[in-house]
């Protein structure tokens, strides 16, 4: 029987505040060293009671235990001594079955940087690195902008507001996101939040959970002023996961140009599971998408309005900005040439 979705109209829960059913990752995490019958069964399980009570699309859920399950029976997991290589099999026989980029099997030393700088905080409540956001106005008066990792909100909040206040004068704003990979999405939704009327807010995007089987609104909220000049988005197949929120947001809603290649393709939230064998399973526990057209980018990524190499995109976006308003300047030109002769 499907799961009924309840609709809420309340803000994204923060990273990390998910309700699960399942132990999620601690502080400290046993790792996984050696691998015998016992553990190869007792991982396997674990995995997939976290499909069974977590995963975004329940009606794969079967499909996906089958497979592990058959993959176990055929004994392709027996001559595995290496765990990095155990949870790389296991990560793409579960590819195999749905094309979810966010779905996989790893070690504690495995997980990704960003997650890993995300539990450590330094005593003030910043970051490790500092240079997660910066910005800086390049010639021709136009605001840049580079983010490599949304983090909390807290943690963000200053740093968004620093640098939206040092272009907010430019003549048009480049977002540079092709080496951002995600993170969270209050600092997501509040950076987004310049580039519409802040003062209605506005549902952007929405956002199933099935943990709690709830749906959340993405909406603006209040920022200290609006930017309403043209805004571009630099992309990579790097960009990802948040970040890729960032820019199907702008790009359904028709405010942003963006420059670049395809994204990366990773729609759904996910929760990082602690299994007592020791290994880590990440499952994705929510998908987001366009409410109007119920589209997201999972597997798809989010395609660009103008394409071009990674390393060609800053200069792509440069030279269209450029284009535009000299074509507005000579537009307004003869506007008033014109009211001048009448």
């Amino acid at each position: 029987m499907a799961e009924k979705k309840i609709k809420k109209i309340v803000r994204m829960p923060q990273t990390g505040k998910r309700l699960m059913k399942q132990e999620t990752l601690g502080k400290t995490h046993t790792e996984l060293r050696e691998l015998t019958p016992e553990t190869i069964s007792e991982t396997i399980a674990g995995i997939q009671k976290g499909i069974r009570e977590n995963y975004v699309f329940p009606e794969q859920a079967a499909n996906l235990c089958r497979s592990l399950d058959a993959h176990q029976a055929n004994n392709d997991y027996d001559q595995i001594t290496d765990p990095r290589v155990f949870c790389d099999q296991l990560t793409q026989h579960l590819q195999n079955v749905v094309n979810d980029k966010h779905l996989q099997v790893l070690l504690p030393e495995s997980m990704p940087n960003a997650i890993l700088q995300a539990k450590k905080k330094t005593q003030n409540g910043e970051p490790p690195e500092s240079d997660f956001i910066t910005a800086n106005i390049l010639p021709n008066n136009i605001g840049y902008i580079n983010i490599t990792m949304f983090h909390s909100l807290l943690a963000s909040l200053d740093r968004i507001k620093a640098a939206m206040q040092l272009v907010a004068g430019s003549s048009a704003l480049i977002i540079d996101l092709r080496k951002c990979r995600g993170g969270n999405a209050d600092s997501i939704n509040f950076l987004l939040s310049y580039f519409f009327n802040s003062r209605e807010p506005l549902t952007l995007l929405e956002t199933y959970f099935r943990p709690q089987n709830q749906t959340f609104k993405c909406q603006t909220t209040r920022t200290p002023f609006d930017y309403t000049k043209r805004v571009y988005v630099l992309t990579s197949s790097f960009t990802f996961s948040g970040g890729e929120h960032f820019v199907f947001a702008l790009k359904i809603h028709k405010r942003a140009t963006i420059v670049g290649t395809r994204t990366g393709g990773g729609a759904h939230p996910v929760a990082f599971v602690g299994l007592k064998t020791g290994v880590l399973f990440k499952v994705p526990i929510g998908r987001t998408y366009d409410p109007e057209t119920n589209e997201d980018w999972e597997g798809t990524g989010v395609s660009p309005d103008i394409s071009c190499s990674e390393d060609r995109a800053l200069a792509e976006a440069q030279k269209d900005i450029q284009n535009r308003l000299k074509t507005e300047a000579t537009e307004k030109e003869e506007k008033e040439s014109g009211q001048v002769a009448d």
